[in-house]
């Protein structure tokens, strides 16, 4: 089938969105729930995208969350290892969790929101229990049930100091703000 001159390819309305199907783009969708709830859809993380500093700056966000969830829940180092942050199935798994969480806790959300974050939850800790299992090693030998000392207090256990260094690794010395209680 060739196109002729009276062919016609629809190209949306004046406000970019397609008239036949009425379908707004993401960016669309984002600034309209800005406007609406007055927070825009939080996304997720694109790991494999980020460039150093981005994901350097990713990391302490999400590593600020995991401190908290992992003294919060009392996750024990079969789920959470210390160095967590160096396994990429970790990482994601973690990350997708908070955007979970993110959205689950948002004001704008049913209670149920949140029973429905904890079904995740528990599947996740199920997912995490076999990465982390695959991983070997022995930081913290991955097993015990108390808080780990990581969670407890990260400046004596060298976490911090660890964490920075990795930090370091991608941004070169200068690094965004570190996690801290």
């Amino acid at each position: 089938m060739t196109m002729t001159d009276n062919d016609h390819i629809p190209s949306g309305d004046e406000h970019g969105h397609d008239s036949d199907s009425g379908e707004l783009t993401p960016e669309q969708l984002d600034a309209l729930m800005q406007d609406t709830l007055g927070a825009a859809i939080p996304r997720p993380v694109r790991w494999a995208e980020l460039d150093p500093a981005d994901e350097a700056t990713e990391l302490v966000t999400l590593a600020t969350w995991v401190s908290w969830l992992g003294a919060r829940y009392g996750l024990d180092s079969r789920e959470l290892p210390p160095d967590w942050w160096r396994h990429g199935a970790l990482v994601e798994e973690l990350s997708a969790l908070k955007g979970a969480w993110d959205v689950a806790y948002d004001q704008t959300q049913a209670a149920s929101a949140a029973a429905d974050w904890h079904m995740t939850f528990y599947n996740t800790r199920i997912r995490l229990r076999e990465w982390t299992s695959r991983l070997g090693g022995s930081p913290g030998n991955r097993t015990g049930t108390d808080l780990q000392r990581w969670l407890a207090d990260p400046d004596a256990s060298g976490w911090t100091s660890e964490f920075r260094t990795y930090l370091s690794t991608l941004t070169g010395p200068e690094q965004p703000s570190s996690p801290g209680r």
